[in-house]
């Protein structure tokens, strides 16, 4: 990840994904930041993001055998993307008119 807190998160929505399961969600990432705050660190907002999950274990709880499911969420848009995945699809590509419109 390039990015490790809220605030250099280079998207206006952030997206979660998980290796495991189907489960995913994206939000706003100015909601995100009103509710924990813009300097929470990206490892710390998905930790509270996949809380809700049934395959995480919570503090206390025996960590999951090797066999046993396991939750694995992560950010999908900060692996190897080419761009924003939050642009128009109008605007992903965009070209040059050779001899458009004059004023």
């Amino acid at each position: 990840m390039s990015a490790s807190r809220l605030s250099e998160y280079p998207y206006v929505v952030v997206r979660i994904a998980c290796h495991f399961c189907e489960r995913r969600g994206s939000y706003r990432l100015a909601r995100l930041a009103g509710r924990h705050g813009s300097e929470i660190s990206l490892g710390e907002l998905l930790e509270r993001l996949a809380g809700t999950c049934p395959w995480r274990s919570g503090p206390g709880e025996r960590r999951p055998g090797k066999y046993d499911p396991k939750c694995a969420p992560y950010y999908p848009d900060l692996i190897n993307r080419p761009g924003p995945p939050d642009l128009p699809p109008a605007m992903t590509a965009l070209r040059v008119v050779q001899g458009g419109r004059r004023e």
